[in-house]
């Protein structure tokens, strides 16, 4: 399943398929909320560097030029990487996270890819208009993670739709034991990805160490006042 060749994303842009990709259509609602904002935020670097707009320099992204892509939410963010002086990668994938989300949300919405009910006590109910097309997105991760094709034949952006919903967790691409089987694969896919991927796993791994700590003084706060 090789779109190298072909318009990335059929004018998709890879934030808006994994957006895609983490809604579970049966249930008519979207998985991995918690972190879905990095991993949209990470999509956006990647494809920002896949189109030549921005650049790896000793461990800090450089925006190129003054390239734009013609997308809305991309080019927002590049005019904001190209303000600022250069920050390290996992601390672009930590800004603006929640303001990421809710611009991919806000464009499938306009585009009609999308029907979003807003609700008060429960979590949004969302309706994917073409269940086929969140279908083939799943069964191109499936093929990218469990196929014995090599990884250096994937396009960047092939491997970072698998590597970037692996690493976010997503229940709709993969299990638990698929992420432990695949371990590797995961691995070396981020790489693939570019600089975003491992800066994705890298500000997640330090978002679960913050919750385990802040779990763990509740426990122990309880504990002590009993």
């Amino acid at each position: 399943m090789d779109r190298k060749d072909k318009n990335p994303g059929d004018g998709r842009s890879l934030p808006a398929e994994l957006y895609l990709l983490a809604c579970d259509t049966e249930k008519e609602k979207l998985t991995k909320r918690d972190v879905l904002g990095s991993v949209l935020r990470a999509a956006v670097l990647v494809e920002l560097t896949d189109r030549g707009c921005i650049t790896d320099d000793n461990g800090k992204v450089r925006a190129v030029g003054d390239r734009r892509t013609g997308d809305p939410l991309l080019d927002e963010a590049l005019r904001g990487i190209a303000a600022e002086k250069p920050r390290k990668w996992k601390a672009l994938v930590q800004r603006e996270r929640k303001q990421t989300f809710q611009a991919v949300e806000a464009q499938l919405e306009k585009n009609r890819a999308i029907r979003v009910e807003r609700r008060t006590w429960l979590s949004d109910k969302i309706q994917v208009k073409d269940a086929t097309l969140v279908k083939r997105l799943h069964a191109e991760a499936a093929e990218t993670l469990t196929g014995g094709r090599p990884v250096a034949e994937f396009s960047t952006r092939q491997a970072a739709l698998t590597a970037l919903a692996a690493v976010g967790g997503f229940p709709t691409v993969t299990s638990g034991k698929d992420r432990r089987t695949y371990k590797k694969r995961i691995k070396e896919l981020s790489e693939r990805a570019g600089e975003a991927g491992p800066a994705l796993k890298k500000a997640l791994d330090e978002m679960q160490i913050a919750q385990a700590a802040v779990i763990g003084a509740a426990v122990s706060a309880g504990s002590a006042g009993q």
